[in-house]
């Protein structure tokens, strides 16, 4: 009960705080949507609702405050992606196999839609940036604990069930999104005790990883390694961080989870059914791009299609970046993709500390939510995660720092003006050469 009473005095409380300070209000949504307390004490009562009845005064505030600034300097290629995608699956939905399916994947969209645009218009500085993914992490990091105490008497809910409306492989994506967020900043925090939770709360999103027994997510975490020994420097600060997270991974890698990694690649006689079967959904769904290559079949269409090639209508296609290509079309596809490959381009030259002016801690902090994008377009190539939360946000960071640092590049030069203490005028005679009077002569 305490928890349903803590949940909605926040909720409230933020909702009256969004009408004036949209930010407020957009952080306690986006830590919402990760920590989905429904999920974690549903029990309590009946927390269905909590974000519209955040969502809504959010999106009032953001109105009052003048829709915010528009001016998104180097990520406006990412912004303007997201925009172009969401304009084409309207339209691809507009000629949907099943409309009212579309409908609702069109809904769906908008609640990571919107927030994201709140967010790039309102959020001006990298300190913000960086407090918005301390709230991603700690309420992650809160979930992980959750499912380890769970784990620990007895239960792998993590893997049973998955977590908030997610199966086990979507949430072991979700994790693995906000992974690398917290390993940057367990790595670039100036504070002990900072460095110390957030490294805390990276091996615990590790573990849970692991718990899912998601091969999708495994394979993508091996991305994560590789990229992140290539990102960092090569010095044995940065690395013994890496190397330690990837002993303990292999050390609590379970058998079962070995077995199933070892099926991914291997020889069709030799892949179990799930593997066999992502390879035979990819085959048809690329039979749908070339059927209809511009529109596609609509939004969360490709399920309504699906029985057309044997499979159950509603059946996935095991593949985030192949089913977008069937449903809305290559130029939608190409639109989505560019959101997340033209964030992680850009904040390359950060994260090598390339960029100018950058610092070690903002390479770090760029350097995370690359790795997090990585690891979760690796995994999305084995499974289906339509409208996943950390993704967006994660990208969001990005575009919020890149616009941070372009606007304050692009910022004139502040001349600092002379000074203007008063200079004591000296007594006006002192101004003239000393005078002697001559009296004329007496007549």
């Amino acid at each position: 009960m305490k928890g349903l009473l803590i949940t909605y005095a926040i909720v409230l409380v933020g909702a009256v705080i969004s009408l004036r300070q949209p930010v407020t209000g957009l952080f306690i949504y986006v830590g919402l949507s990760v920590l989905r307390p429904e999920a974690i004490w549903g029990w309590a009562g009946d927390m269905r609702g909590l974000s519209k009845l955040e969502a809504v005064p959010l999106l009032v505030g953001w109105a009052f405050q003048g829709f915010g600034s528009w001016r998104f300097g180097k990520a406006k290629a990412i912004v303007w992606s997201l925009i172009l995608f969401g304009v084409w699956a309207t339209l691809s939905g507009t000629q949907a196999v099943d409309g009212a399916t579309a409908a609702d994947a069109l809904l769906e969209f908008q609640k990571t839609f919107l927030p994201f645009l709140i967010g790039i218009t309102m959020i001006k500085t990298e300190k913000q940036a960086k407090q918005l993914l301390w709230v991603i992490i700690l309420c992650q990091g809160y979930v992980s604990l959750d499912m380890n105490r769970m784990y620990l008497d007895g239960y792998n809910r993590a893997n049973a069930e998955g977590f908030g409306g997610m199966d086990n492989n979507s949430f072991g994506i979700s994790l693995l999104t906000v992974l690398g967020g917290a390993l940057a900043l367990a790595m670039s925090s100036t504070s002990l005790i900072a460095k110390a939770v957030a490294g805390g709360i990276t091996l615990v999103i590790l573990h849970t990883v692991l718990l899912t027994f998601s091969r999708g997510a495994f394979v993508g975490l091996l991305a994560v390694g590789a990229a992140a020994i290539w990102i960092f420097p090569k010095r044995p600060k940065y690395l013994a961080p890496v190397l330690a997270a990837a002993l303990i991974a292999v050390m609590l890698t379970g058998p079962e989870l070995s077995a199933r990694l070892a099926t991914t690649f291997a020889p069709r006689e030799e892949r179990d059914g799930s593997a066999e079967s992502r390879f035979d959904l990819w085959k048809d769904c690329f039979t749908v791009i070339g059927r209809e290559p511009i529109l596609g079949v609509g939004p969360r269409n490709w399920g309504q299609v699906a029985d057309e090639f044997g499979w159950p209508k509603g059946k996935e296609a095991h593949s985030l970046w192949v089913q977008t290509a069937a449903e809305v079309g290559v130029p939608g596809f190409l639109f989505f993709f560019l959101f997340y490959t033209l964030t992680i381009k850009r904040l390359w030259p950060i994260a090598r500390g390339r960029s100018p002016g950058v610092d070690k801690s903002t390479a770090l902090f760029a350097a995370g939510l690359i790795l997090g994008l990585v690891g979760f377009a690796v995994s999305a190539q084995f499974v289906t995660v339509e409208g996943l939360e950390p993704p967006y946000w994660m990208t969001m960071i990005g575009a919020i720092l890149l616009k941070s640092r372009s606007l304050a590049e692009e910022a004139p030069a502040v001349v600092p003006e002379p000074s203007k203490k008063a200079v004591p005028l000296a007594p006006a005679i002192a101004l003239r050469p000393r005078q002697t009077l001559v009296r004329p002569p007496a007549r």
